[in-house]
């Protein structure tokens, strides 16, 4: 999820796994509705409550293959939602090792080549 507070600096999430900074976001679990498992993501692993979604885009194929510092190799569907207020106070948790706000033009190194796809349809997205 891109979410984008009041002087439009973005929310990343440092992963745990592997130290890229990251957008939060997740899997969806068995019977869940997308949209609901990106507001539980949120949630999850920052803390904070997610106001109105809007649609980003949707993101397959192959290059959105990972692989996880174990190995296991999966091939991501994102669905990227726009989320410009958030309430709650933000917080590394569950498999974020940090968390944190951002200017579009001093973001967090290093980020995985998936999430620089996603900045760039947040800035195609037009005036934020």
């Amino acid at each position: 999820m891109t979410c984008l507070n009041a002087v439009g600096e973005l929310l990343m999430v440092r992963r745990a796994d592997d130290g890229h900074w990251d957008l939060p976001g997740g899997r969806v679990e068995v019977g869940e509705e997308v949209q609901a498992a990106a507001r539980r993501e949120l949630l999850e692993e920052t803390g904070l409550h997610a106001a109105e979604l809007a649609l980003l885009g949707v993101f397959s194929g192959p290059d959105t293959l990972h692989t996880y510092p174990d190995g296991n190799t999966v091939a991501w569907v994102t669905v990227l939602y726009l989320c410009r207020e958030a309430q709650g106070q933000f917080r590394a948790a569950d498999d974020a090792a940090d968390v944190g706000w951002f200017g579009l033009g001093a973001l967090p190194q290093p980020c995985s080549a998936a999430t620089q796809r996603y900045l760039h349809a947040l800035v195609a997205h037009g005036p934020l």
